[in-house]
């Protein structure tokens, strides 16, 4: 446990030294700003209500379906491509860790990341909701919690997904071509084929909507987290044979 632990630290101090990941947490904290401050400067033309009690929920439904879906494929493509290509895997292998012990800890790296996105996504739309005025009831902070904490395990089973993709390459620019397209093509498919939607993990990125619907059943969103929650354990048991096998 202690090496693990080690090991997950050093994993998240290599991700916050990329510049990459910093210029990410920068614009995730500064983004819901400079939209609220320009639709309130747009109002008088617009007719737009910049803030209300929903902006968290309508910056949460941006961010999981294009920016963290984005973070996701950039810092998957430095985790494992990224890494393999410039030979510092094969560091990593070295030190007294199996390779189990490197393939966790680099998912839980990024998992961090992706709650830590939302986390920041959350406390800057609240805080701005203060500022402008625009209080909200309890219930509806309740609501808003639960709809982040779906948006978390929905981005996690997206990043699982392209975690086991991201085995397939040892080039971090071929692997961002090809998951950029595999995500486009996902998005799309359901408008060709209506049952791909219910077996795609891609299909889910507004997922937190349906726990703010009254009138969906206490089934459907149970049924819907098993699949996530699967999806999550299915992929990342196939990435990690896969890595497990894959030479570096």
């Amino acid at each position: 446990m202690h090496r693990w632990r080690a090991a997950y630290l050093n994993e998240l101090y290599l991700m916050f030294y990329r510049k990459k990941v910093v210029m990410f947490a920068i614009f995730s904290a500064l983004l819901p700003i400079v939209l609220a401050v320009s639709l309130q400067a747009l109002q008088p033309f617009l007719g737009l209500f910049a803030v209300s009690q929903s902006f968290p929920i309508e910056m949460l439904s941006i961010y999981t379906s294009i920016w963290i879906p984005l973070l996701i494929l950039t810092i998957t493509a430095d985790l494992f491509p990224g890494e393999v290509g410039s030979r510092t895997m094969k560091l990593a292998l070295l030190r007294p860790n199996s390779r189990f012990q490197v393939y966790g800890t680099k998912a839980a790296a990024l998992v961090t990341c992706i709650a830590g996105i939302l986390i920041v996504l959350g406390i800057v739309t609240s805080i701005y909701n203060i500022f402008a005025g625009t209080t909200s009831s309890f219930t509806e902070t309740m609501g808003m919690l639960k709809a982040y904490v779906a948006a978390f395990v929905s981005m996690v089973a997206i990043s699982s997904l392209f975690v086991f993709v991201s085995q397939f390459f040892k080039s971090a620019s071929g692997y961002m071509v090809f998951a950029l397209i595999l995500f486009a093509a996902a998005k799309i498919a359901p408008f060709l084929l209506h049952n791909f939607a219910a077996f795609s993990p891609t299909s889910y990125t507004d997922w937190h909507m349906l726990w703010l619907n009254q009138s969906v059943s206490n089934g459907k969103l149970v049924t819907t987290t098993l699949f996530l929650v699967s999806s999550c354990m299915l992929f990342m048991a196939l990435g990690y044979y896969k890595f497990d096998r894959k030479e570096v």
